[in-house]
């Protein structure tokens, strides 16, 4: 099984497609776009994602320390890890 199914099957047994992800230097929260053509090459799409360093996370980002964006494309290569929230 390929990473993107896997992906889609932890989170179709989660039942939420809003996502926490971490890489080595960011946080990243936002909704999973679930497209057949479009996550496929070891790319995530997240819609209404928020990003913010995790060396400046405490419990939210700020406006400060964070950028919002509509679309936000993700390699699954890089994320350390993830976890889908309700």
């Amino acid at each position: 099984m390929d990473r993107i199914k896997e992906f889609k099957k932890i989170m179709e047994k989660s039942e939420s497609d809003k996502i926490i992800l971490l890489t080595n230097h960011y946080q990243i929260t936002g909704y999973v776009y679930d497209c057949e053509e479009c996550n496929k090459d070891s790319f995530i799409n997240l819609t209404n994602a928020t990003l913010c360093l995790v060396n400046d996370y405490s419990e939210q980002c700020d406006n400060y320390s964070s950028s919002s964006y509509d679309w936000l494309h993700i390699n699954l290569d890089k994320i350390v890890a993830f976890s889908f929230i309700k």
